[in-house]
């Protein structure tokens, strides 16, 4: 609820007129000089606080070449989602098909299958040691996937905290993915080998996941070194102009 500036008078919805009722001041242009000052100065105050926060976005980003740098590495694992994670062939009467698997292919082809039959499958007697195999390779490339957003998220928006190690250990965590996926895939892959399947499927990692393991675990390194190097943000640009127009004057 309004008061009135000169007797704090609660003013009501109904006090409609620019004059107080009890000591009859105009509301609207009372010690308005007075006003006016502090509203300048609470601009003033948020637009230094703002003119802050914009130098440390900026220095966060472009600040030294290493962090320049950082942008384009930091994106590229997003790239690399779409290299050739392993390979399937699938031969079998009525049916002859090669697969190249990637972060795509694998999306697409869940939406296709029985949810709920994946994660049976693993405790299956006959396919259940395969099966989760097989499982986890995709559940490591779903999880390096997230890793990768939750690192686009601290690269947007933890830019204050220049020594902050969050993208390096997301990156990190995503290589181990993975690697972790490869492995799981191979493993899946010698067991089809193994068993009576091993005419009809044949399967394996492909170059694709440890190029992006590799890609991954660069972008973790590139950040780990820009959270470890010493924060200089440099004075401003239009401090420095105003000076050397002074000397000019002056001279």
């Amino acid at each position: 609820m309004a008061r009135c500036p000169k007797c704090n008078r609660k003013l009501h919805i109904w006090n409609i007129k620019a004059e107080c009722p009890d000591c009859g001041v105009n509301i609207a242009n009372y010690d308005w000089e007075n006003r006016l000052e502090q509203d300048s100065i609470e601009a003033e105050a948020a637009f230094a606080k703002l003119h802050v926060t914009m130098r440390k976005f900026k220095y966060s980003f472009v600040g030294t070449k290493l962090r320049i740098a950082r942008i384009p590495i930091s994106v590229l694992p997003l790239f690399s989602l779409l290299l050739p994670f392993g390979t399937m062939a699938v031969s079998i009467p009525f049916c002859d098909e090669k697969i190249t698997i990637n972060a795509v292919t694998m999306v697409l082809n869940l939406l296709n299958f029985d949810i709920g039959g994946i994660f049976k499958a693993p405790s299956s007697e006959i396919i259940g040691d395969a099966s989760l195999r097989f499982m986890l390779s995709i559940i490591f490339v779903l999880l390096a996937a997230l890793s990768l957003l939750v690192s686009l998220v601290f690269l947007l928006l933890n830019f204050k905290k220049f020594n902050s190690k969050g993208l390096f250990m997301t990156n990190l965590f995503a290589s181990l993915f993975m690697l972790a996926s490869a492995f799981c895939f191979h493993d899946f892959s010698g067991m089809i080998q193994a068993s009576t399947l091993a005419d009809a499927i044949q399967c394996g990692p492909s170059w694709g996941i440890f190029v992006s393991a590799a890609i991954y675990l660069a972008s973790s390194i590139t950040n780990l070194i820009v959270s470890i190097q010493p924060v200089e943000i440099p004075p401003e640009e239009e401090k420095e102009e105003n000076a050397e127009a002074k000397e000019t004057v002056n001279a």
